[in-house]
């Protein structure tokens, strides 16, 4: 028997999650550009130009479509996209708060790694709606 798909059928902390994921992915999109001049930290690197683009694109564009869509149709691999983008961003926060704590301050790196950390125990409570 075919899960229901879409809106409807998904549980309430997951579609909170969803729609953070749809207002991160606008911002990103309109940040594109910034990062490209202004650079960002990955991994212990302060990265400009195109790779740093590149990144976003990866990172804050197309893995959170990957996780909406998979959200979206019930597949089981979602939560497994969830845990790999979580991952990165929280160890990439990790690598930011030993080499560029100065820089960026203590506040904006341990505050989005944290909730991202909310986000993964949030789905894996729920991971029984993607099987």
């Amino acid at each position: 028997m075919d899960k229901i798909k879409g809106w409807k059928p998904i549980p309430i902390s997951l579609k909170i999650i969803f729609v953070l994921f749809i207002l991160w992915i606008f911002g990103s999109i309109m940040s594109i550009s910034m990062r490209y001049e202004l650079g960002l930290p990955f991994f212990g690197n302060y990265i400009s130009g195109f790779i740093a683009a590149l990144i976003v694109f990866l990172l804050d564009i197309l893995g959170p479509i990957l996780f909406l869509y998979g959200l979206w149709n019930r597949k089981s691999w979602t939560n497994m996209i969830a845990y790999i983008f979580i991952s990165i961003f929280v160890l990439n926060s990790v690598f930011a708060l030993i080499y560029f704590r100065e820089l960026l301050g203590i506040m904006p790196i341990v505050i989005p790694a944290l909730v991202y950390l909310v986000f993964m125990i949030i789905i894996n409570l729920n991971k029984n709606y993607f099987e």
